[in-house]
């Protein structure tokens, strides 16, 4: 089991990660700094600021792996959280609807969309 916590201040259902990029930095570096925190959970694409910006700040903020969760529904989406150096990412329902252009219908093909997408120079 790894502890993965949300920086920032979080609300409603679906999660909304409020706050600026400082601010969410700042709770990103308090958070890691806790013994039992393996990481970071980073809700980047539910921020009403410069997403690839916060990524990349909370990324070289922290010494821990940061996975980015949330609305990855998209190639560009994929090509930004690489792009600033988080860990990994989630896809969820995305997939399930399958919104990535796949060669054929399916959660299967729909996971080998997304990792040919990871594979692609933006």
């Amino acid at each position: 089991i790894r502890y993965y916590p949300c920086p920032g201040r979080i609300a409603g259902h679906p999660s909304i990660l409020e706050g600026t990029i400082e601010e969410i930095v700042e709770s990103a570096r308090s958070i890691a700094a806790r013994t039992g925190v393996h990481g970071l959970d980073l809700l980047a694409y539910r921020a009403a600021v410069d997403v690839p910006h916060l990524i990349s700040a909370v990324c070289g903020a922290v010494s821990k792996p940061v996975i980015v969760a949330g609305s990855i529904d998209r190639a560009e989406r994929i090509h930004a959280v690489i792009g600033g150096k988080a860990s990994g990412f989630t896809v969820g329902t995305a997939a399930l609807d399958e919104r990535f252009p796949a060669a054929s219908p399916g959660l299967m093909q729909q996971l080998l969309a997304i990792a040919a997408i990871t594979t692609e120079v933006p």
